[in-house]
């Protein structure tokens, strides 16, 4: 506890040396996300302030009526701000110092850009909010957990000053589950577990086979990114830790997008920071309240290298909010990346929930403990299990799949030992090789 105050003293004192940046941003992400009126006046001071930026320092964007509408500015995307990255840096801070930030290129080629001091500020100030509602403050003592590989491993000076440790897990590996298991009942001052949803599931899966209960550990709270998090995931890890958990969307380019809210278990977007359209799959116009589209947003505080309604290349949709604790609009859906999304074999796109019902139940038997699902053709798929002794689902599997995708479809089975991650320690679940715009397949290392 002392560790935890000293170092939360620190922190905050050394913020308030440097004239109180993120704590000023945090007041204002409180105060904006709780009220409609305040939260709308802040968006179009900050975006009017963005645009006029943009016009006058960018190259990209000089050509443009910064008191126009946003709808008249382009929508860009990662290839777009790759290839002509020096026309979207802003002239003001071109030889400053600044943040560079690089995604991991789970989907693609990496992805690097750079953020300015006050960006950072807003990020951090950010985190220290949205993680506050799974009980995270600065100063306590956190696990990250991801899988082995990961791209977010820090030195051994960066731990100490965060008080985090790093849980790196081989996940169906004993001795490594095991490892971190003991880690944990030794050291009862970690109280919030962050990581993959999945790799998370395997430690608590390890934890209650161990015979612990919830009070032989000092977990108060988890907090779920990267994935999804499916409700046998939250299940098993409720069980283990008896804990609130909660799960967020975010990036790397930009920061926290949404987080699940514990009042009411909807996902509240942080408009606080970001302003954010959903356009039709295959134009750029907007969809209406609850219809899925590309997912576009604006980062209102990225000066260096402005990022005006960038495609994030998800599929999600947004509809009013209907709650009471936040201000915020509610992303309804979230459907997963653009590139792997499935279609059936008539050549409909599908929700990827639509798989939901199916390895969910597997998951609640505890006869799966992973789970792959591809499309290779417009007919043909492949679903790679990660299954136990128990497992005898098979036909029911295949015929339960048919019925979504379509009776001619031809779906061969593999079982594996383990699906594996990628780089950013990321485990995908749904895969699709298939373009119907061009029908071949598309390259994939999968």
């Amino acid at each position: 506890m002392i560790a935890t105050n000293a170092r939360k003293a620190l922190f905050w004192g050394l913020d308030y040396m440097q004239g109180a940046p993120i704590y000023t941003h945090l007041c204002n992400i409180q105060q904006v996300t709780a009220d409609v009126s305040l939260l709308g006046e802040h968006q179009a001071q900050q975006l009017k302030s963005l645009l006029t930026h943009a016009v006058q320092t960018t190259d990209f964007y000089k050509n443009y009526d910064a008191f126009g509408q946003l709808e008249d500015f382009p929508v860009v995307d990662k290839n777009m701000i790759r290839e002509s990255f020096e026309k979207f840096e802003s002239r003001v801070f071109k030889g400053r110092k600044l943040r560079i930030v690089q995604t991991s290129g789970s989907t693609g080629t990496p992805f690097q850009i750079v953020q300015n001091l006050n960006k950072r500020q807003r990020v951090l100030a950010e985190l220290i909010y949205f993680n506050s509602l799974i009980g995270y403050y600065v100063g306590t003592r956190y696990a990250f957990v991801v899988a082995a590989g990961s791209i977010h491993r820090e030195n051994m000076v960066s731990l100490l000053i965060k008080n985090k440790v790093e849980f790196s897990l081989n996940t169906i590996d004993f001795a490594s589950s095991e490892q971190q298991r003991l880690t944990l009942l030794k050291d009862k001052n970690i109280k919030i577990l962050i990581g993959n949803p999945s790799v998370i599931y395997d430690l608590a899966r390890h934890v209650i086979a161990q015979g612990d209960t919830s009070t032989d550990f000092g977990v108060k709270g988890v907090l779920c990114v990267s994935e999804r998090l499916y409700p046998n995931m939250r299940d098993t890890i409720q069980k283990a830790f008896d804990c609130l958990v909660l799960s967020r969307y975010s990036n790397e380019e930009c920061g926290v997008l949404s987080h699940e809210c514990p009042a009411c278990g909807q996902f509240h977007l942080n408009t606080a920071s970001y302003f954010f359209e959903t356009l039709a799959l295959d134009r750029d116009e907007p969809t209406s309240p609850g219809t899925p589209g590309r997912i576009v947003i604006t980062d209102l505080y990225n000066y260096a290298l402005p990022m005006i309604r960038y495609d994030t290349g998800d599929i999600g949709s947004i509809i009013p909010n209907d709650c009471p604790q936040f201000a915020t609009p509610i992303l309804y859906s979230l459907e997963g990346r653009r590139v792997d999304t499935v279609y059936d074999t008539a050549g409909r796109r599908l929700m990827i929930f639509a798989f939901d019902g199916i390895f969910e139940t597997l998951g609640r038997l505890g006869v799966m403990k992973q789970f792959q699902f591809i499309q290779e053709e417009q007919t043909r798929y492949r679903l790679r299990l990660c299954v136990n002794e128990r497992f005898s689902q098979e036909e029911s599997v295949i015929e339960k799949l048919k019925q979504i995708l379509g009776t001619d479809a031809h779906i061969k089975v593999d079982y594996v030992d383990e699906i594996p991650v990628l780089n950013s320690g990321k485990r995908k679940y749904i895969v699709s090789l298939y373009d119907p715009s061009k029908e071949v397949l598309t390259s994939s290392n999968t």
